[in-house]
């Protein structure tokens, strides 16, 4: 993608490095609305959309369209690469691939050694969640699978691997799949069956608790195209593996919620 070599870089103070790279596309919208700085992006009041310990999700509107602000300001001991140096990694990397993710607008990072804070931008993606579409119409899930069998054995055939491949990350606008919240995408030189295990592990799980008793025709078509393009995998050991990883999913999920209250 060439657009990604033009991208801004800013960098500003003497201790911490801070970093900015803004698509060339959105160089003159971020700076109309006073969002062309690192610290304004840091500064800025959204809707809040979500906040977990290590990070927070903000929705801000620019020039009409609706935009993601994730914001990290929390990191591991050891974790040089934080999740939006990450994300805005594997955004390019799929892009240059073909296929389709939220528009990426911009990616900051404040650091000496190690991450201080961070921060990504993207646009909202187009379409409904996978989670939610099959649960209003559970056979809606005829029209989109062709494409998600495609899109997932692709994926995985040129070595990525989603980590959280549920259908919630997956959105649907009646032509395209779009992949999200991508700071967990690994990709190697070549597919590794315990990455795509545990992608179809997630999938899977999502699917039962979404369509209920319809998952099993839902698995059992999916995986008769996705064989197709890999039939390494289809073995009775891969297939047992799978099982089980869906299996501890589900515990770890219901430990999750019970701990919830």
């Amino acid at each position: 993608m060439g657009g990604y070599r033009g991208a801004q870089t800013l960098r500003e103070g003497t201790f911490a490095v801070k970093t900015l790279e803004i698509l060339p596309s959105w160089r003159s919208l971020l700076k109309r609305a006073g969002l062309s700085t690192f610290e304004a992006l840091w500064r800025v009041e959204g809707l809040p959309f979500k906040r977990k310990p290590d990070r927070e999700i903000l929705l801000l509107e620019v020039s009409g369209r609706k935009l993601f602000l994730k914001r990290y300001f929390r990191f591991g001991l050891w974790e040089f690469r934080c999740g939006a140096e990450s994300e805005w990694w594997a955004a390019r990397e799929l892009l240059r691939e073909g296929f389709s993710v939220p528009e990426p607008v911009a990616f900051g990072i404040e650091r000496n050694l190690r991450p201080k804070r961070a921060l990504s931008l993207f646009c909202e993606a187009r379409g409904r969640r996978l989670e939610d579409l099959f649960r209003e119409d559970p056979e809606s899930f005829r029209g989109v699978l062709p494409v998600l069998i495609n899109t997932a054995a692709r994926f995985h055939a040129l070595g990525f691997s989603h980590q959280d491949f549920y259908l919630c990350h997956l959105f649907w606008d009646g032509e395209r799949l779009t992949l999200i919240d991508l700071q967990r995408v690994r990709r190697a030189r070549k597919p590794r069956a315990r990455w795509i295990i545990k992608d179809l592990a997630e999938l899977f799980y999502s699917a039962r608790n979404v369509l209920g008793e319809g998952a099993e025709e839902f698995e059992a078509l999916f995986l008769e195209g996705y064989f197709r393009e890999h039939p390494w995998l289809n073995t009775p050991s891969v297939l047992n593996k799978l099982e089980k990883k869906i299996r501890r999913i589900a515990a770890h999920d219901a430990k999750l919620k019970a701990r919830a209250g």
